[in-house]
């Protein structure tokens, strides 16, 4: 986590009471309209899978993605989320700070988001994309112009022994300062992902009926070539992958053979900085952000 004012933490992890028995995990209390509302949202989140203006009519996506490749071999994804509050967010809509990893049609999504339909509410929350999401909210929010605050997440290819003889390989999401383990899921559970990733992405994603105006991407201030700032727009640090290595412990580093993707870059824009002079070694940067405001009907 990053915070130019505070040592605390901008999420809170955990129950109020002290926990759960040991053994046991705690999951987010849900009804039936509650469980209603996350099947629709999986259904707008597998179309937003694979990125397609033609297939995916009201999503909008300002993204830094690697390039084609079916050899690579990824074993982790990281990136620390700006955790800024989207404005005028309504609805069915969502705007969401993400990044993803998949291979074909397998995936995993993390990040934050602003989802009303989702959660009730305009809070900006953890998420990941299963039935039943994770929905911490944030407690600290970035400032447009001050104080900043940042999540540092991992999605990393693990294993976990299950006794003398036995281990399982599974996808582990991490919470990055105290590397708390958020949430996991089996290897065995997926197709192609179920060894490597092969594709991943970082950056801002909206979606919107065609009859409303699109959200906000984070500030609303969407970021200039010649003209921005961390403080004013939202933007992800240590954006990073794990490459497999044979034989060897995957480390993360700075993703290579990338390319920018706007699907609406009058609107929503994504500048790929890179690594700038006198920041922490692997501290690579890019700044997403956009006003919204299509409507296609």
């Amino acid at each position: 986590m990053r915070s130019t004012s505070t040592g605390n933490l901008p999420v809170s992890i955990g129950l109020k009471d002290g926990g759960c028995p040991y053994g046991t995990v705690p999951i987010m209390r849900i009804d039936e309209d509650s469980l209603a509302r996350a099947k629709m949202n999986t259904k707008m989140y597998l179309m937003s899978n694979i990125i397609d203006d033609d297939q995916e009519p009201g999503h909008h996506y300002a993204i830094l993605q690697t390039k084609p490749d079916l050899t690579r071999k990824i074993e982790g994804i990281q990136a620390s989320f700006s955790a800024f509050n989207a404005q005028g967010v309504d609805g069915s809509q969502h705007s969401s700070f993400r990044m993803m990893l998949s291979n074909g049609l397998d995936s995993i999504k993390t990040g934050l988001t602003v989802n009303p339909l989702l959660f009730q509410d305009n809070k900006t929350r953890l998420f990941t994309h299963v039935v039943i999401p994770l929905g911490w909210p944030v407690d600290l929010i970035s400032v447009v112009g001050g104080k900043q605050y940042a999540i540092k997440l991992q999605v990393l290819k693990e294993y976990i022994g299950r006794g003398p003889n036995t281990t399982d390989f599974v996808w582990t999401l991490r919470f990055e300062l105290k590397n708390d383990i958020l949430g996991l899921w089996p290897t065995k559970v997926f197709s192609k992902l179920s060894e490597f990733g092969n594709y991943a992405d970082w950056g801002g994603e909206v979606y919107s009926p065609l009859d409303q105006p699109s959200p906000a991407m984070g500030t609303g201030i969407r970021p200039l070539r010649h003209q921005w700032s961390t403080s004013y727009s939202a933007h992800s640090h240590f954006v990073a992958l794990a490459y497999h290595e044979a034989d060897l412990q995957s480390k993360f580093e700075s993703p290579n053979e990338t390319e920018v993707y706007e699907s609406d870059p009058k609107l929503y824009s994504i500048l790929d900085i890179g690594h700038r002079d006198k920041l922490i070694f692997g501290d690579y940067l890019i700044i997403y952000d956009g006003p919204g405001g299509i409507q296609s009907i």
